[in-house]
């Protein structure tokens, strides 16, 4: 997301300020403060979880159910920050806000958890970002595996006393995120290969199309939610949609179907969702967790696209 100049500044000025107003009293003693990581995405609080178990506190900057593309740092964040140890940041444009706001007092503590995964990056094919790298590579559960393998080293190196913690809860964690992976793939097998093409809000599932053998038909957002599509790709949309034969239509969990909306008036069709993609889902979604979000997703695409027009 692009801030602008003034809300830098600003956030920046109410963050001194802020930091000024902190009592001595309410003050984190340094032994609590090493205790406390920040993720930006609320899917990268919860694979560090299941890394650290109890031995941090883990917060995330953007909570389930909210966007990280539209997210909006507060002086609260900025707060946080300065007491936390290790901040983890996805990278790739869709956090850079945790960068541009917190690297200046933070540097040292900011860590990209897709460090070394360049060699898998996608790039967007169009739109105001194209040519750019996706970030989206967490709809890929193997790509998922290589973001854990990343926390834990990056606690190691933070905590070696505790190495052999991280190491096992690493170990049983891609255990898990293997057998997902099995699952997603036997579940999709189910589904004829022509049906697997999707139509959704966001172009957010590349990783997902090249891993399970789908196709991305068509969406209206490239990468940039902030960015409101034009008249000319909705009508670009709109017939691609009727040259694909494709009736169902992926509302997204944190977008409005305002488009898909509009969509179903020109082409027919029905809206199926949610799906959960920036983030993992609020509590009571059963989506509230990156493997059972991985799951409420492909079950729903499955059985939605099984479903004949």
């Amino acid at each position: 997301m692009i801030f602008p100049e003034s809300r830098l500044l600003l956030a920046a000025s109410i963050f001194v300020l802020a930091l000024g107003l902190v009592s001595p009293h309410y003050m984190v003693p340094e032994a609590a403060e090493q205790r406390l990581a920040l993720a930006t995405t609320s899917i990268i609080c919860d694979l560090t979880r299941n890394v650290v178990g109890e031995l941090w506190d883990v917060e995330c900057l953007v909570a389930p159910g909210q966007s990280p593309h539209t997210y909006e740092p507060t002086p609260e964040d900025m707060v946080k920050a300065a007491k936390a140890a290790v901040i983890l940041y996805n990278g790739f444009a869709i956090d850079t806000w945790a960068v541009k706001l917190l690297s200046s007092q933070n540097m040292e503590k900011l860590h990209r958890v897709t460090e070394g995964l360049e060699p898998y990056l996608l790039k967007v094919p169009d739109g105001p970002y194209a040519g750019k790298e996706d970030p989206h590579m967490w709809m890929d559960v193997n790509l998922a595996i290589k973001y854990v393998e990343r926390i834990r080293d990056i606690f190691i190196r933070q905590d070696p006393g505790n190495a052999e913690t991280y190491r096992a809860n690493a170990a049983a964690y891609i255990w898990e995120l293997e057998a997902l992976d099995k699952w997603i793939r036997e579940t999709v097998s189910q589904l004829p290969q022509e049906k697997r093409v999707l139509v959704t809000q966001e172009n957010a599932f590349q990783y997902f199309a090249r891993a399970y053998g789908f196709r991305v038909g068509a969406y209206f957002y490239s990468i940039a939610t902030e960015i409101e599509p034009s008249p000319i790709d909705m009508v670009q949309a709109v017939e691609k949609v009727k040259q694909l034969g494709v009736c169902v239509f992926f509302v997204e969990s944190t977008l409005s179907s305002r488009l898909l909306d509009s969509l179903i008036r020109e082409t027919g069709g029905r809206l199926a969702g949610p799906l959960y993609v920036d983030g993992v889902g609020p509590r009571g979604s059963g989506a509230e967790t990156y493997v059972s979000m991985m799951k409420v997703n492909v079950e729903t695409i499955v059985a939605e696209l099984m479903k004949s027009c």
